[in-house]
């Protein structure tokens, strides 16, 4: 039986289209975190590296798929190339790391969060380090032939650092009912019909979602206090 050809989509994406996109994409980071544990407690780092560097790259999707049902205007095409590039995707770790940091540890200020965050591994870094822990290579040192093979480095280190890392990302995922990113959508409406900055309608956002129980009183507590400070 001859399989069909997938087509990547490049469309404009309904509440309901995106929905399914965060939570399969949020379904599948958290399986590639379990793989990437049983790997890791069974010493095999460098596939438990890769495999971390994977669910990282999977939970960024959430975010570019937020923007693409928000933002369906000329940015649609380059949102779904870094939908599908490795390193686009990546770009997300560090920015993700200080929001988790904000959202867990309200007491840090936000410039030191932002440093912190700032510590974590670029996309190329990541990028190379997925490649070495998978595939063999011929390596150039000093001139001379060196064969790579990822299972004579000591992987462990690194493999537990991108191991958190995903873990810290992809646990802190949630769904978006399609109901609740309509509600997204009229607000970002408005503030761009008003002409106002897109973070100026996060006040009457939280109000609404809170009221509707789409999230509680206090998640948002610093990201609506940053917004304010930026704001001003």
């Amino acid at each position: 039986m001859e399989v069909s050809k997938q087509v990547p989509y490049v469309g404009v994406l309904t509440n309901v289209d995106a929905a399914n996109a965060i939570r399969a994409a949020r379904l599948n980071a958290i399986d590639l975190v379990d793989t990437a544990d049983l790997l890791f407690n069974m010493k095999r780092h460098c596939h438990s590296m890769a495999l971390s560097i994977l669910a990282i790259e999977e939970a960024a999707k959430i975010s570019i798929v937020i923007m693409l049902f928000l933002e369906p205007g000329p940015e649609r095409t380059k949102l779904w190339r870094a939908y599908r590039n490795h390193r686009a995707k990546t770009e997300w770790l560090n920015p993700a790391i200080e929001g988790r940091i904000r959202a867990t540890f309200p007491q840090i200020p936000a410039d030191q969060a932002a440093k912190i965050g700032k510590l974590g591994p670029a996309p190329d870094e990541l990028e190379s380090q997925k490649q070495r822990a998978l595939y063999s290579d011929a390596i150039d040192i000093e001139g001379k032939f060196e064969p790579h093979l990822p299972q004579r480095h000591d992987w462990r280190n690194l493999a537990w650092e991108r191991l958190c890392e995903a873990k810290a990302m992809a646990f802190g995922l949630r769904d978006y009912p399609p109901d609740e990113l309509a509600i997204w959508l009229k607000h970002v409406e408005a503030a761009k019909h008003n002409q106002k900055p897109i973070r100026s309608m996060l006040p009457d956002l939280h109000k609404e979602l809170v009221d509707k129980g789409f999230v509680k009183e206090g998640w948002w507590e610093t990201l609506l206090k940053d917004a304010e400070e930026l704001m001003a």
